[in-house]
């Protein structure tokens, strides 16, 4: 067990951007909540492997469109919604879950924890940020979604045990709308042994290192994407500037295509990166460079970290990925990402990032 202080919320928050896949919520809004919600309070951090086998454990998040995630504060959200799934099905959790790896949603479930006898767990249900919360390894492993919670910062909640996931989601779109596109979400009751079986382990203080390494490279002068290649055991794919990028919505989808030419060492090459939300799928040069659920992320000059909704034209950045974990090495959680991954253009089984060479563009 570690005691987290404030500036381990800020390594979290800036590592947890960095691996989020060019998703998982706004850099600026998590710094916001970690400065302003948890830099007093200790949060209590607990390996996956020291869960008890029975204990309650549930997942919590924010829920909400960029827009609202940047310009509205998130403070009691999580918690309350928390408090409402622990009331629909008469059990206190002991410990709270990332839903999936990125620097807004590690720190939302950190609220939860706020002024309770809740743990966090370091871990999440993805490992990656992922567009929707059928895309979770929990979801994969079979470990119910409701009831669900959702609530807003004045305390108005709403419970939902439809049975059905696309029931479910049309319900909770319709409720974040009434609550002005933000609220805190609660979900996937589940007991120690479930999160054993169907979490990825060691992501909150991956995140915690990635942070405070790019920190220290960006004060001594290193070379800061070596430096978080050397930590999370990534892959660099191009270093350039942003050559084009065209996004379209649909619903609470974002679809997008990032082009960066190469640059320096990279000259010549051109890499394209095609998201939903997050991103998917990646060409070097006409072939296939990664694919989902491989971790494809961003990094701007000075270690800034970059989402999908900060990129412009003629920025610099860096693209590069990291192979997904052993988690997803299973047929049951690579399907997660078929159905889109279709919609893009990759009609085959999923190939490792070190392999994707290999295959030609279709």
């Amino acid at each position: 067990m570690t005691d987290l202080r404030a500036p381990d919320y800020l390594d979290i928050a800036l590592g947890g951007t960095i691996l989020g896949t060019g998703g998982g919520g706004s850099y600026t809004a998590a710094r916001r909540v970690a400065e302003r919600v948890l830099r007093r309070r200790r949060v209590r951090l607990v390996a996956l492997e020291d869960v008890p086998t029975r204990a309650r454990v549930v997942t919590a998040a924010a829920m909400g469109s960029p827009e609202a995630i940047r310009d509205k504060p998130f403070t009691t959200q999580a918690r309350l919604a928390v408090q409402a799934l622990e009331a629909a099905t008469g059990e206190r959790a002991s410990y709270v879950l990332p839903v999936e790896t990125g620097g807004f949603n590690h720190i939302a479930c950190m609220t939860a924890s706020a002024g309770r006898n809740l743990s966090v767990v370091d871990a999440d249900g993805a490992g990656r940020s992922i567009p929707r919360l059928d895309q979770t390894l929990l979801y994969a492993h079979g470990v119910p979604f409701s009831p669900f919670t959702l609530a807003d910062d004045h305390g108005r909640t709403i419970t939902v045990a439809a049975g059905e996931f696309a029931l479910e989601q049309r319900i909770a779109l319709n409720a974040l709308e009434y609550f002005g596109w933000l609220a805190g979400l609660a979900c996937f009751p589940m007991t120690g042994k479930q999160v054993k079986m169907s979490s990825v382990p060691g992501t909150i203080s991956l995140a915690r290192r990635v942070g405070a390494a790019v920190r220290e490279a960006a004060r001594s002068g290193d070379d800061i994407l070596q430096t978080v290649l050397a930590v999370t055991g990534g892959m660099e794919l191009i270093r350039g500037k942003i050559a084009g990028v065209q996004t379209e919505t649909d619903g609470s989808y974002t679809f997008g295509t990032l082009k960066v030419r190469g640059s320096g060492e990279h000259a010549g090459s051109v890499v394209s990166v095609k998201s939903m939300n997050e991103n998917m799928i990646a060409w070097k040069d006409g072939r296939l460079a990664a694919v989902a659920p491989d971790r494809i992320c961003y990094l701007g000059p000075g270690g800034r970290p970059v989402t999908n909704a900060d990129v412009s034209l003629g920025d610099s950045i860096d693209v590069f990925v990291i192979e997904a974990q052993r988690q997803w090495k299973t047929g049951a959680a690579q399907g997660l990402f078929s159905e889109t991954l279709k919609a893009m253009g990759h009609n085959s089984s999923y190939v490792s990032a070190e392999g994707s060479s290999h295959h030609p563009r279709p």
